[in-house]
């Protein structure tokens, strides 16, 4: 049986998703996707090259197409019964994506709010597509600590520190190196190598973070104030972090990852501003995290209402 995942590309919630799938099956392909507009691209791509037809069953984890797409691909006799979705952003859930056969849209339940890694670990361990160990369970919890910001709730920087290891060594590594120590250990644990690569980058990106907020700039966006800044991609969390822990009167940082085609939104206050500035510029996602894909016009757009008074 030949399958498909595919997942976020752009932090350990969507890594949690491929490394499950290889931990599962024998026969599986991935597809790795920025964002929800990368996502509904390459998914009408494959679908009108006729590449998802050759796949037994379509996974997709922590991203969702839009309703449209979703319809138009369950609507085709040879996928309606193929493909599963597992998410956990509210714009999904708001979308009604829970309406559909085989999609899971569970934004908290029980033990707190919810990650992709998380609803899709409940899949394959209720199929029994894998089998539930105790350090399985220890990964899964703290990929869903740090997707979910709960992690400064329970105070388990273990949680952040796996999240700040994946952009230190990269995707690649990071993977194989979760799938070994998950298939070799009984607790889960970072050895002395990966705790060098961590210190490593905290030095880094206090730096790094310091240098792109000397060109913040401050605009009122819904009654929100939203700082803005330009970015390296996988600084968008400890920005966000940064300001917390100064005390920023900002209400939500945009920050514009160009490389990435895309905006990230983090709410710096206890309110649910990400989300809400997201959706008014056809973004989604989460309160307190949620993102935008960056088209050349929108860019354009942009780059000019943020410097025109420069």
């Amino acid at each position: 049986m030949k399958r498909l995942i595919i997942t976020h590309v752009a932090d350990i919630d969507g890594m949690g998703g491929a490394i499950l799938s290889k931990l599962a099956f024998d026969n599986i392909d991935i597809i790795y996707c920025k964002n929800p507009s990368d996502l509904n691209n390459k998914l009408l791509e494959i679908y009108e090259n006729k590449d998802l037809y050759n796949y037994d069953l379509i996974y997709i984890s922590d991203l969702s197409p839009s309703r449209e797409l979703l319809e138009k691909l369950l609507s085709d006799s040879k996928l309606f019964n193929k493909i599963y979705l597992f998410d956990h952003h509210e714009t999904a859930y708001d979308a009604g994506l829970n309406d559909f056969d085989n999609c899971t849209v569970r934004v908290k339940d029980d033990r707190g709010i919810s990650c992709a890694t998380q609803i899709y670990y409940e899949f394959l361990i209720n199929n029994n597509f894998l089998k539930q160990t105790n350090l399985l369970d220890q990964f899964v919890e703290l990929v869903r600590l740090e997707d979910t910001y709960e992690y400064k709730k329970y105070n388990r920087d273990d949680a952040h520190d796996l999240a700040i290891l994946f952009n230190a060594i990269g995707k690649d590594e990071y993977i194989d190196r979760m799938i070994n120590k998950i298939n070799n250990n009984d607790n889960f644990f970072f050895d002395d190598y990966e705790l060098e690569m961590i210190n490593n980058k905290k030095e880094i990106t206090v730096k790094e973070v310091e240098s792109f907020l000397k060109y913040l700039k401050v605009l009122t966006i819904e009654g929100f104030k939203v700082g803005i800044c330009f970015i390296k991609y996988e600084y968008r969390n400890e920005v966000c972090e940064y300001l917390i822990n100064h005390n920023s009167e900002l209400d939500c940082i945009a920050m514009f990852a160009f490389e990435n085609n895309q905006i990230s939104l983090r709410s710096i206050k206890d309110n649910s501003s990400a989300r809400i500035i997201a959706e008014k510029f056809g973004g989604g996602g989460h309160d307190k995290a949620a993102a935008i894909g960056l088209s050349d016009e929108l860019k354009d757009k942009i780059v000019y209402s943020v410097f025109e008074n420069k």
